[in-house]
């Protein structure tokens, strides 16, 4: 008996010595490879960079959209990432594919009751803090399928949100924003959110990192 217990400890030795913790280089190596995995992941909630307040009610977030295959789907209310299995239902607002912008409406979603206006006002805080019809917005626009300015200058066909995704300038390789605002209206039509598309650049550089400045309207 006394051998047979000698043996067990013997083998749960050699087991925790097998099972020694990862290295930093290993834990990266992990991340990487889960990170090439969720790229192709429509799915992977894990496309938002950041998203923080501002502390005057707006927020900032970025969006991973380097992914030319889907977008991705962003609820206001909540401040969270939809999946793309959820494309159909009316629990998103935004979506973003690389430079093009969806709204939940259209022929993106023929349920959804959002859509885009663009405000009468470059002032954020004014555009935030005043009701769309002071900012000219009684009618809003739908998604579409469309054309657009490609990256060199090249036409691409995408469905979309037409008014909305004339939020750039291009010239030659590079996007830089408008100083336009536009407001969003949510999925389900209760609310409407000032939106301001601030930079398509991550902090490297890489395009395909849309961020975004928004605030609910009062």
């Amino acid at each position: 008996m006394k051998y047979f217990v000698f043996g067990i400890l013997i083998l749960s030795v050699s087991c925790a010595r097998q099972k020694a913790a990862l290295t930093d280089q290993d834990l990266l190596v992990n991340n990487l490879i889960t990170s090439i995995v969720n790229a192709g992941n429509p799915n992977a909630l894990d496309k938002i960079v950041f998203s923080r307040s501002n502390g005057d009610g707006s927020y900032t977030t970025r969006f991973n959209a380097t992914n030319l295959d889907f977008y991705i789907y962003f609820q206001f209310e909540a401040n969270k990432q939809i999946p793309f299995s959820d494309k159909d239902k009316l629990t998103w607002d935004i979506a973003f594919n690389r430079y093009k912008v969806a709204t939940n409406s259209g022929d993106t979603n023929r349920f959804g009751l959002g859509g885009g206006c663009k405000s009468n006002t470059t002032d954020f805080g004014i555009a935030s803090s005043t009701s769309a019809t002071s900012q000219g917005c009684t009618n809003f626009t739908t998604d579409i399928s469309t054309t657009t300015q490609g990256i060199g200058g090249a036409g691409a066909v995408y469905i979309g949100n037409p008014l909305v995704t004339e939020w750039y300038n291009y010239t030659i390789g590079f996007l830089s924003p408008k100083p336009d605002i536009f407001l969003i209206r949510s999925g389900t039509g209760a609310s409407i959110y000032a939106v301001h598309i601030e930079n398509y650049y991550s902090d490297a550089g890489t395009s395909g990192y849309p961020t975004i400045r928004w605030k609910k309207l009062p």
